[in-house]
């Protein structure tokens, strides 16, 4: 299994408050887009990977890794990140977004909280695995507006659901099939705030290389507005 990532802070922010851990040795990765002031952000996403990653990789001396488990390692994660927001004053109502991904044979299962995204690239056609928990997916599953207009809504960067929000947080769980050819894709929105889903398609399908592919997207952000961190992370069976 390959896994390769990169991160930006992008052409306007200073801080790059993602996130993300690549472990091709579990088949497993983890990514998270920080909110809540300069540094809480970066905090907090770092807190809910370390957590998220601690609770996996103990359940992985019992056996494999499921969508359970990857239900669990939210729970633990909203757990830690709630409990330092309480802790320190500086870093009260600090949150985050996560994503975690895991291979298992023919399997994946996709675990995620908030706007970050998972997509399956398969020959030349990209799927959302996830579904945003945001104002603008409700929107759009209303018929109030289209998937395009939701990419420049202005309320658009206003999520539902995310990690250290709330006591407790229910992540949404996926199970797809995988195949040595599929590329699996996780992102933070600043990818998906500044390409739509067909440049990010494009990009994928013209580049072999998994470390040139994340590379090309980053830079494609970023050359189209990068007004976010923008995080990209490449899976191959």
């Amino acid at each position: 299994m390959l896994i390769e990532g990169k991160s930006d802070p992008g052409r306007v922010r200073e801080h790059n408050q993602d996130i993300f851990v690549a472990r091709p040795d579990l088949g497993l990765a983890l990514l998270a887009d920080g909110m809540g002031g300069t540094r809480a952000g970066g905090v907090a996403a770092e807190i809910a990977v370390d957590a998220a990653l601690e609770h996996l990789t103990g359940a992985l001396k019992r056996g494999p890794l499921t969508g359970d488990h990857l239900g669990a390692a939210v729970k633990a994660a909203n757990s830690r990140v709630v409990g330092m927001s309480n802790a320190v004053s500086a870093y009260r109502g600090m949150g985050t977004t996560l994503v975690a991904a895991v291979i298992n044979g023919p399997k994946g299962y996709i675990a995620h909280v908030g706007d970050s995204r998972a997509y399956r690239l398969r020959g030349r056609a990209l799927h959302q695995v996830t579904k945003d928990h945001s104002l603008v997916q409700e929107w759009v599953d209303a018929g109030v507006i289209s998937a395009d207009e939701a990419r420049t809504a202005p309320n658009r960067n206003v999520i539902t659901r995310a990690i250290g929000a709330k006591p407790s947080v229910q992540a949404d769980v996926t199970e797809i099939d995988v195949t040595g050819e599929d590329t699996l894709l996780m992102c933070s929105d600043g990818l998906t705030g500044m390409l739509a889903d067909d440049e990010i398609a494009f990009a994928l399908a013209e580049t072999a290389d998994l470390a040139d592919a994340a590379a090309t997207l980053v830079k494609a952000a970023n050359q189209a507005g990068g007004t976010d961190n923008v995080t990209v992370v490449l899976i191959r069976c």
